[in-house]
């Protein structure tokens, strides 16, 4: 049976090609999805577009902020993540695999899922040094199906630099570089030079 969800998908195309390369470096190999915030969900029924707009417009008032990082462990699986920060974020969100009461409200972009704690925690080191501080306000809220693919594509890898970032001193421009020499293992630098 499909499940239904309602992401933030960030469109930012400097702020996805630095998330994008984060997270490459970071797990060894390609994201598999685009970069998103799940923000309601799952849901057993269809989600309506009245619903849908109602969300977009609790969203539109604000820019989207990614500021802070944080890691948890869930199981065996070491979590990464930047958190997201915007007001409306709050009002609509619905997690009931992730209560509130019990998980606290933690909006944020994984970086980082794993089993590999030392990794974890050098990426978490790393990020914390990093004091990044991105803000956008090109960001979609859209429904998602999670059997249907077609709907959530992986991204599209193009060569993309986040070269106005970096112009306007929010990210040094050897960040990748550096993050590769912090967490991947020496087999792993040559292949992703590559």
């Amino acid at each position: 049976m499909a499940k239904r969800f309602v992401f933030l998908e960030i469109n930012d195309s400097e702020i996805i090609a630095l998330i994008s390369g984060l997270r490459e470096i970071a797990t060894g190999s390609r994201p598999l999805s685009n970069v998103h915030i799940t923000v309601r969900g799952p849901y057993s029924r269809e989600i309506s577009a009245r619903q849908v707009e109602k969300y977009r417009r609790a969203m539109r008032a604000d820019p989207i902020l990614f500021q802070g990082v944080g890691n948890f462990q869930a199981k065996d699986r070491q979590l990464v993540y930047l958190a997201v920060h915007h007001p409306g974020l709050r009002r609509i969100w619905w997690k009931p695999d992730f209560p509130v009461r019990t998980f606290g409200f933690n909006p944020h972009v994984t970086i980082y899922e794993g089993t590999d704690a030392d990794r974890a925690s050098r990426l978490t080191a790393f990020l914390r040094k990093e004091n990044l501080k991105l803000v956008t306000w090109d960001f979609s809220v859209t429904p998602y199906v999670s059997d249907h693919r077609d709907l959530f594509q992986a991204p599209q890898h193009r060569e993309e630099l986040f070269l106005g970032l970096v112009n306007r001193g929010l990210v040094r421009p050897d960040i990748l570089t550096r993050l590769i020499r912090v967490v991947a293992p020496t087999n792993s630098i040559r292949a992703l030079a590559s």
